[in-house]
C-alpha cells in the first residue's frame, strides 16, 4: 500500500460507489462507462474503495457515493491517487482517490457531513 500520508482521520464508512469511467456525449452512440463499487472508508479529502478492475493512477473522474446517512447521492470528482491488488477475489483491486474541488460538486456537503461524522465518532477531537 502506497506512503501513509494522511491529513484527516479516516472512518470506517461503507457506501455504494459509482464511477464514471467513460462519459457518454450527446452526439456519440457509444454509452458511457459506469462501475460500482464499495469504499470501505473515507476522509474529509478522499476515500478508498474495492472494486474488480484496475484503475489508471492520476485520472481524473466523477464519482457518485451513496453515504448511509443520506438519501441522496452526492457527486464529486477524484483523482485516482494509487491501485494496488487486493486479496478478495470478487474484488481483486482497492484504489485511493483524493476528493477535488470541483465546480458544480457536493463536496462542501461531503466535507461537512464527513466532519459531523468525526465528531459524532470522537467527540473530544470535533475540533481538529
Amino acid at each position: 500500500m502506497p506512503e501513509q500520508r494522511r491529513k484527516h482521520h479516516r472512518l470506517p464508512v461503507e457506501s455504494t460507489t459509482f464511477i464514471e469511467l467513460l462519459s457518454s456525449r450527446a452526439a456519440d452512440p457509444e454509452p458511457g462507462r459506469l462501475i460500482t463499487c464499495k469504499s470501505f472508508n473515507v476522509s474529509r479529502r478522499g476515500f478508498q474503495v474495492r472494486l474488480g478492475e484496475p484503475l489508471t493512477v492520476g485520472v481524473i473522474l466523477q464519482i457518485g457515493i451513496d453515504l448511509p446517512s443520506l438519501a441522496d447521492t452526492l457527486y464529486l470528482a477524484g483523482e485516482v491517487r494509487w491501485c494496488v491488488i487486493n486479496k478478495d477475489d470478487r474484488l481483486p483491486w482497492i484504489a485511493g482517490f483524493q476528493i477535488l474541488n470541483a465546480n458544480g460538486s457536493d463536496i462542501d456537503r461531503w466535507v461537512a457531513l464527513i466532519v459531523d461524522m468525526e465528531a459524532q465518532s470522537n467527540p473530544d477531537k470535533s475540533n481538529e
